[in-house]
């Protein structure tokens, strides 16, 4: 056999192994709908696919609306709302598209994908306006709904917001690479998601059941592609001139962050601090997810803040 037969038989193999690999690494076995269904999640069928919520508190209570981040759904912030409750607000929390309850549209996972989703569901609600709480990817996403909808919102509550992008990890830059990166993102990426969603911690009950069900999430059809689609896309991408519309609206604005978070830069929220007036700010330690086991004295700070609006 010549050697450029050698060669392409042995290429022959290789790609066919990778191919094996990257089929038996296929986590995703159920749709979106046989995901949520024993939830007690209600649902709403919106612009672009059917969205997952859960409605808290007096119908006629100044809603608050919950935003979550990248990478934990909404069931991590199910211990806000008590509190909140408990105080008159109506609570609104909601999985976004890609994530948890709610559909994986064929659309790609963009930032304003993402903020129409939310207008969507304040109008399926009939919510002409509410206060919008949103965490690491949530913040970038109220940040670009207030950019363009400020009519309806009433404050803005940013925790550890996405501002400037984050610093990608190595697993996160190989999912970003063309060609391969479909392939990396499935074997490397996705991992590297799942661990940093389990990092959340399993120490309470509570902890357990956030975590396996974001682990479980990765079953569903469409998931992979959409958080490939966060990643590679414009969904962390810098949100300066949306925070520069804000602040000049003079929208009322509260910030919550962590001093050593190794992901969103306080260079960068403090860049976005000096364009606020008087903006309402908490600094702790304990990185990106300083908020663990905080959820009491985290939940008094944001009913102070929004009953002053």
């Amino acid at each position: 056999m010549a050697p450029l037969q050698i060669i392409g038989a042995i290429i022959a193999v290789l790609l066919l192994a990778l191919g094996v690999i990257y089929w038996r690494a296929d986590r995703e076995t159920i749709s979106a709908a046989q995901f949520r269904a024993d939830s007690n999640y209600q649902t709403a069928t919106l612009s672009h696919g059917v969205t997952a919520y859960q409605a808290f508190g007096p119908v006629d209570g100044v809603p608050v609306v919950i935003v979550h981040g990248g990478t934990l759904g909404s069931m991590a912030y199910q211990g806000y709302v008590p509190p909140l409750v408990e105080a008159g607000w109506r609570v609104i929390i909601y999985d976004q598209y890609g994530r948890g309850f709610s559909d994986r549209p064929k659309n790609k996972l963009s930032i304003d994908l993402m903020r129409r989703q939310l207008r969507d569901l304040l109008d399926d609600l009939q919510i002409e306006k509410a206060h919008l709480f949103g965490v690491s990817l949530g913040g970038a996403i109220i940040a670009r709904f207030a950019a363009e909808h400020g009519d309806r919102v009433r404050s803005l509550a940013y925790q550890v917001p996405v501002i400037k992008g984050v610093e990608p990890t190595l697993a996160l830059r190989l999912t970003r690479l063309p060609v391969l990166g479909t392939f990396l993102a499935r074997l490397v990426g996705i991992p590297a998601i799942i661990a940093r969603g389990e990092s959340f911690g399993v120490e309470s009950e509570e902890a357990r059941r956030v975590v396996a069900h974001f682990t479980a999430q990765f079953k569903v059809k469409g998931t992979e592609r959409m958080m490939r689609d966060m990643i590679i896309g414009d969904a962390l991408s810098d949100r300066m001139s949306d925070h520069e519309k804000i602040a000049a609206s003079g929208i009322a604005a509260q910030f919550v962050y962590a001093l050593d978070d190794p992901e969103i830069m306080r260079a960068d929220v403090e860049a976005v601090l000096a364009l606020y007036k008087n903006p309402d700010v908490h600094q702790y330690t304990g990185g990106h997810f300083f908020s663990t086991g905080r959820t009491e004295e985290l939940s008094d700070k944001l009913t102070a803040f929004f009953r002053q609006r």
